[in-house]
């Protein structure tokens, strides 16, 4: 079967959160697809270890520190990203912060950390990408929301709160770009071997939930978001507006 190379030849895309887990992944597997691609984070060394791994693979890649609840790190990530490689194509809104709280232990602080993180964070990135994107009649928008957009678990309500606003922003951008030649779309991954699941301690704590709460019975893999994110960013995908793929392994499903 033959293999389909350079589905992003020459597209430059903003990833938000490629320091490690998801983000990490998507930024490898889209840079061996041709992409040119902007990496962001807080943890700067990490980030820039990542960027450089890709160029020395003959890839194209640069790292910029950013703080996603800061409005102006996140304008400025959009505008250096600019300022480097001449355009923008391509936004994925990747960052995420998954506090375990429950509605009656939350702060005012941690409310708003929430929000900026999974939500604040991925509106100013879609306002500064559409400023470019308007104007040359091409962008694609993907958004990483969560299985917790529709299932509700204890403990990471306020998440899916934000996730489910995602959601609402994935539609809105969908519905009033779409005819300056824009596609919003979104991913929605279930327990991926990412993040808290990278130590294997948590792995074997959360082993009765991964096995009976979800019918495929195992972690997912971060290379499976990227490669279904590799679709939906593609041409191929070009007549997908407002699709919302879930990564799951169906566990929204119990």
């Amino acid at each position: 079967m033959a293999v389909i190379q350079d589905v992003l030849k020459d597209k430059v895309i903003v990833i938000t959160g490629t320091t490690s887990g998801i983000g990490k992944c998507m930024a490898q597997v889209f840079a061996q697809q041709g992409a040119k691609v902007v990496g962001s984070g807080r943890r700067e060394n990490l980030g820039e270890e990542v960027a450089a791994g890709i160029r020395a693979k003959g890839g194209d890649s640069i790292f910029i520190r950013t703080d996603a609840t800061d409005p102006d790190q996140v304008r400025n990530l959009i505008d250096t990203a600019v300022t480097h490689y001449g355009r923008l194509d391509m936004l994925v809104n990747n960052c995420a912060w998954e506090p375990q709280i429950l509605l009656k232990d939350l702060t005012w602080e941690q409310y708003q950390k929430v929000m900026n993180t999974n939500l604040g964070s991925y509106v100013m990135a879609t306002v500064n990408a559409l400023h470019y994107m308007i104007p040359q009649h091409y962008g694609r928008i993907l958004n990483i929301n969560s299985v917790t957009m529709e299932q509700i678990v204890p403990g990471v309500g306020v998440y899916s709160m934000a996730k489910a606003a995602v959601h609402n922003l994935t539609k809105t951008v969908a519905l009033e770009y779409a005819r300056d030649g824009i596609r919003c779309n979104e991913i929605c991954p279930g327990l991926i071997r990412a993040g808290a699941f990278e130590d294997p301690k948590n792995v074997e704590w959360a082993k009765d939930s991964i096995e009976n709460g979800t019918p495929v019975p195992r972690l997912g893999e971060p290379e499976e978001i990227a490669y279904a994110a590799l679709y939906l960013l593609s041409d191929k995908a070009d007549f997908c507006n407002d699709a919302t793929l879930f990564v799951d392994g169906g566990r929204r499903l119990i």
